[in-house]
């Protein structure tokens, strides 16, 4: 209740400061027999901006790299507030895990996990599957810088990295406040404000506050916030800000569970339902969450800071450094199973995946164990760097030279024991049919803590180049010393906390990798340019030394490796090669396009067993070996028109195909006794859609009684979705067509009504969980710049 009556107060407060503001401002400016006409500012190309992660100013047109920008007038126009909305106009991004509705992970380019950043300091919490996104209520725009990118970021980046970034303070009042309601009772809130503050600082604020109920019932009640300061300091200028997160959660469990394995008639044996299918009768959009005893509440905390320093004509001093702090206490039943037993009771049966016959019952479900949880992290990032211009001969060098240090702290509180969580509510039964919502009680605490801290070290060097007016390049390239070590510790009175003397000996590893970026770029006018590049990544291989294991060199050659934390196997590698290129033609058209090929190799594969002699007996151990390898190739094009200045259409594509290479085997013996491993060479990927495309187009009314009326309409296309190859199991592609008006009132009051699923298209996003049908949002909202 604070929440609301707090943001109530400040939506109430603003329209009565902005006004305020405007008076002064009125009074102050105000001369007379003056008429200023204003021309509209046009909008800069996105060639033409720099690119926020490489922190150089430089225009994008000079860089041979592909980058993907999502506005502030398109997340506010479209009423984007989610990380999962936003990637439906980021072609070649796509939401590659949906675990219960809050745990998302994202892919680029096909590849494994998109790491994330904001305002250009790497987030190592969105490795990690344990941490919901928050809202982009204070965010400004999105960048997606695609391809390897280790040298910018750090280890891990394979496909690309997603930049989020803030909105900063400004010596120029704004102010806005906006209200918004929509289907299923959603409610949300936001206030912001900035300007001068006192002397040479700037400051800007925002909070937002969301909540409702949710299509079928699944919801985050949202409050957030952010406070940004920026100062001129002598010569230097200082920006930082302070953002937080308090939200709570419900989950999303599905529809009926699919099912377990091909079911049979018990009475002749013969096939009722393959492996996978869905439920036959029970309805899609059934809900069966334990809504009365789930729990998921995260709070979250960041700080970041920067101060730059200007030292000579050719260089400047750049100080950046940030912490940030998340929990989340999280104890869901996450899942149903069909009842079933060992004795022929039911009518049906199946055989369970250790060739077990097992008797089902289809109308009863079996609610799962409850998971809990209570991940707390804790990081500390500091970037130290000298950048500028110099001149060497005839090339023009845009160089910076810098030192990253990150330190990662994760402690994981687990309820995982059979004795963790009790009531009478646990393992309830509910008929599949119209499931009882009110449910037993149960309860919870946690018996263990998994522990792990990373540092990371990273010097690196990025020079772009300019040798002429249609010759540019660029070179770089960053050596990362990562060190990881675990442990684990037991907890005796249930609370997020642990002893010491009660943990294990820390298990270690390090290792080293270099990475590089190259490219050349030419332009032959000033409207086009045309680039090629080769770029790498590195992701450490965390393995830990296990007396039980044999580990196999690409050589075929055994090797020890180091007992005591050094590395066990090389870091997991890539390599991709790309061009690309961009056009501009008056403000009229921009289109932006490239090829890629990255190849993945060093994955890590148990190839066989063998049998060893120790104290005199014959042990059988696993056989672990650097022999897996991956690819993807693709193409992304983003494509802006203006055929008239008030109208607007906007496109993007984008193809990847990822599929496994047959392992490096080369020089091992495939024909000995111990060898015992096969895969499917070319396979697809699973999780992710092959083509991903986005069409946009928005309308302006000039004049008239009508003006500054919008109009907008896009359409999402995503392919399908394979879940199993062998089975040829998917998710359908569909194409999602939303809508919406946008109406300003004397450049300051504007009203939007979007509709999204206009058609209101069924479709599933997961195997048994449906995507919302058509819904609305109404909002009003006020704006003084």
């Amino acid at each position: 209740m604070r929440k609301q009556i707090l943001l109530l107060s400040m939506v109430i407060a603003c329209p009565s400061f902005m006004f305020g503001q405007r008076s002064i401002t009125d009074s102050i400016f105000t001369v007379g027999n003056v008429e200023i006409t204003a021309k509209k500012k046009q909008a800069t190309p996105l060639r033409e901006q720099p690119v926020q992660l490489l922190n150089m100013d430089v225009p994008l047109k000079f860089l041979p790299i592909t980058v993907t920008r999502l506005d502030s007038k398109t997340l506010e126009r479209k009423h984007i507030l989610n990380m999962e909305d936003a990637v439906r106009f980021l072609p070649g991004v796509t939401l590659s895990s949906n675990q219960l509705g809050a745990f998302q992970r994202y892919s680029i380019r096909g590849t494994s996990d998109a790491v994330f950043a904001i305002d250009g300091i790497r987030d190592e919490r969105t490795l990690l599957n344990t941490m919901p996104f928050g809202d982009l209520s204070f965010v400004e725009s999105i960048e997606v810088i695609k391809g390897p990118a280790s040298i910018l970021s750090g280890h891990s980046v394979m496909g690309g990295v997603i930049n989020i970034i803030t909105k900063k303070a400004s010596a120029d009042f704004s102010a806005n406040a906006s209200i918004s309601y929509g289907s299923w009772n959603q409610k949300e809130a936001t206030v912001g404000f900035g300007g001068k503050l006192i002397g040479p600082v700037n400051y800007r604020a925002n909070i937002h506050y969301g909540t409702g109920d949710g299509y079928r019932d699944v919801n985050a009640d949202r409050f957030s916030g952010l406070f940004a300061l920026g100062a001129e300091i002598g010569k230097g200028y200082f920006e930082g800000n302070i953002s937080f997160n308090d939200d709570h959660y419900t989950t999303e469990i599905g529809a009926a569970p699919t099912m377990p394995g091909d079911i049979f008639y018990a009475s002749d044996d013969k096939l009722y339902l393959p492996s996978g299918a869905l439920h036959p009768t029970a309805d899609p959009h059934t809900v069966y969450n334990d809504f009365a005893n789930n729990k998921m509440h995260r709070r979250n905390m960041d700080v970041r800071m920067q101060y730059t320093q200007p030292l000579t004509d050719w260089m400047k001093f750049r100080e950046t450094l940030s912490y940030g702090h998340s929990n989340l206490d999280y104890c869901c039943v996450e899942g149903m199973s069909y009842v079933s037993s060992s004795d022929p009771i039911y009518d049906l049966y199946y055989f369970d995946r250790k060739g077990k016959k097992t008797y089902v019952n289809l109308d009863s479900l079996r609610s799962g164990d409850p998971l809990c949880f209570n991940p707390d992290n804790y990081s500390i990032t500091n970037t130290t760097e000298l950048t500028g211009k110099i001149e060497t001969g005839f090339i023009t060098n845009n160089y910076t030279l810098g030192w990253n240090y990150t330190y990662f702290d994760y402690t994981n509180y687990t309820g995982y024991n059979s004795d963790d969580v009790w009531g009478p509510g646990k393992n309830q039964i509910l008929p599949v049919d119209n499931p009882h919502i009110v449910r037993d009680w149960w309860d919870s605490k946690v018996s263990k803590a998994s522990i792990a801290k990373y540092i990371t070290n990273g010097i690196y060097l990025h020079d772009v180049f300019e040798i002429n007016d249609h010759w540019k390049g660029m070179l770089g390239g960053r050596l990362d010393i990562y060190k990881y070590k675990s442990a684990s510790a037991l907890i005796d009175d249930g609370r997020q906390h642990y002893e010491k003397e009660n943990r294990t000996d820390w298990n270690k590893v390090s290792t080293a990798a270099f990475t590089y970026r190259g490219g050349i770029v030419y332009l032959p006018i000033p409207a086009v340019s045309i680039y090629a590049s080769a770029a790498s990544y590195f992701k450490p291989n965390k393995t830990f030394y296990d007396k039980n294991i044999l580990y196999m060199g690409a050589d075929g050659k055994l090797f020890n490796p180091d007992e005591t934390g050094g590395e066990v196997f090389k870091p997991e590698r890539g390599n991709q090669y790309e061009v690309g290129a961009r056009y501009e033609l008056n403000q009229l058209l921009e289109v932006n396009a490239s090829i890629y090929y990255i190849r993945k190799h060093n994955v890590v594969k148990t190839i066989g067993k063998m049998s060893t002699e120790e104290n005199g007996a014959a042990v059988d151990k696993n056989v672990q070996a650097q022999v897996g390898r991956a690819d993807t190739k693709g193409f992304d094009i983003d494509l802006t028109l203006r055929p008239v200045a008030n109208l607007q259409i906007v496109g993007g594509c984008g193809w990847s195909d990822y599929r496994l290479m047959s392992s490096f085997l080369k020089n091992i013996d495939t024909n000995a006794d111990w060898f015992n491993f096969s895969e499917t060479t070319g396979q697809r990927s699973t999780g992710v859609p092959r083509v991903t495309f986005y069409t946009y187009a928005d309308y302006t009314i000039p004049k008239g009684a009508l003006k500054d009326l919008s109009f907008h309409l896009s359409g999402t296309f995503t392919d399908r979705i394979y879940q199993n190859i062998a089975d040829n199991s998917y998710i359908p592609s569909c194409y999602i067509v939303d809508a919406g008006i946008y109406y300003t009132i004397k450049k300051s009051i504007n009203l939007a009504v979007n509709v999204n699923n206009l058609f209101n298209k069924e479709y599933f996003v997961k195997s048994t969980v449906l995507g919302k049908p058509c819904n609305f949002m109404a909002t009003i909202s006020y704006n003084f710049r």
